[in-house]
């Protein structure tokens, strides 16, 4: 076997973009992040090396990527410089001075404020604060024109606020706890000791009967019309009807279904399932990601 044990394979399971000095991340906006030996490339899906930067914090998302000098765009042109100080527990963007820095998404991307008193904005790509007034955790960033912010003391009977680029309220929510975003329309709640499926009204479209597991709300969404769903220690996936469509006999799954396929667990080793439940690949993997622009990480097995 390769020395390399990272890298990307394509849909049929082949290994086409090794990945040999570590772990890869997938791929965002045709390109992906990974390490180079003495930095971090970003190469396209033919394998392609496209920039070069000595660190890569985050993938490129509204065409900005965060690296150790700043938020730089596709061409590797610095637009937002950031400093990162105290071992990389503050960034300091325009002169001020934040605990977190959040993905760009609709030209604004989260910021997060250090003290009890504190409260999260967000800013513009010149480091601008544009939004503000937000807390209770980090502002989250906006996915197709839209964002969860939870605030910092709401009115009563309101925990979660949809908001648009403009700060203008879509939308309020009463539950404590939900997902950190809508997916296909849909964010999961817990209510008690059960999860179910609201709308962007806030209507429930799966009233709340799966069972509770792990705690772990970001672990379940819906993609592609399916999401994951565990019973009786076992994983499967569910429709936006609620019907079992894969019965659970899984191990585990990573992620959810993207590109018609989706990254499961069985004797100890991860494969890809179609949304039939059949094999695409077969497990041969000791993790597996899910696939992006035909392509997902993987881990050989020894």
């Amino acid at each position: 076997m390769s020395a390399t044990r990272y890298g990307f394979i394509d849909t049929t399971g082949e290994l086409v973009i090794p990945s040999p000095h570590g772990t890869p991340f997938a791929f965002n906006e045709g390109l992906a992040r990974m390490p180079a030996g003495d930095g971090w490339a970003f190469v396209d899906v033919k394998g392609q090396q496209a920039l070069k930067v000595r660190r890569a914090f985050s993938g490129f998302s509204d065409g900005l990527a965060l690296t150790d000098t700043g938020f730089i765009d596709t061409q590797g042109t610095l637009v937002l410089p950031v400093a990162f100080k105290a071992n990389f527990t503050r960034y300091v963007i325009a002169g001020a001075s934040y605990a977190n820095v959040g993905r760009f998404g609709s030209g604004l991307a989260p910021v997060m404020r250090s003290g009890a008193k504190a409260t999260d904005g967000y800013i513009n790509p010149q480091g601008e604060v544009v939004l503000d007034g937000f807390g209770g955790g980090l502002a989250r960033p906006f996915l197709k024109g839209k964002a969860l912010v939870a605030l910092k003391k709401p009115p009563k009977g309101e925990y979660w606020r949809l908001i648009d680029p403009k700060g203008a309220c879509l939308a309020t929510y009463p539950f404590e706890t939900m997902s950190t975003s809508f997916s296909e329309g849909l964010a999961l709640v817990q209510k008690g000791k059960t999860f179910g499926f609201v709308d962007e009204a806030g209507t429930w479209v799966l009233e709340p009967t799966i069972s509770c597991w792990e705690g772990e709300l970001s672990e379940c969404w819906f993609n592609e019309g399916l999401a994951r769903v565990k019973v009786k220690g076992r994983y499967g996936f569910i429709d936006k009807k609620g019907a079992l469509v894969i019965e659970p006999r899984f191990e585990a799954v990573n992620g959810a279904f993207s590109e018609d396929l989706a990254a499961v667990k069985e004797g100890g080793l991860f494969g890809y399932v179609r949304p039939d439940g059949s094999w695409a690949v077969t497990p041969r993997f000791a993790v597996a990601q899910p696939f992006s622009h035909g392509r997902a990480v993987v881990l050989l097995a020894e």
